[in-house]
């Protein structure tokens, strides 16, 4: 006999169920495991996902120190100017 509609989307639903509790059971082994490798082989944050742009300093004031990361709204000493003028290499 072939299913119907509603058998189907039934199956689907119970199949969906059962694929996140075993996504769930495996990711606890996964994480115990990714847990150890960090603290064994001293990972840190900026190893996985790299600096955070939004500290890094990429233009700086000449007269008065002020620093700009080059995020946003520009401000007004170096809106308008030649940005290589104030860039920090």
């Amino acid at each position: 006999m072939e299913e119907n509609y509603r058998q189907v989307k039934a199956r689907i639903r119970t199949l969906e169920a059962e694929a996140e509790r075993l996504r769930r059971q495996e990711l606890q082994i996964i994480l115990v495991d990714m847990r150890q490798k960090i603290k064994e082989y001293g990972i840190k944050p900026d190893h996985l996902f790299g600096p955070d742009l939004s500290d890094l300093v990429r233009y700086r004031h000449p007269e008065t120190g002020q620093t700009w990361n080059g995020i946003g709204r520009p401000p007004n000493w170096i809106r308008g100017k030649d940005r290589h003028a104030f860039s920090v290499e």
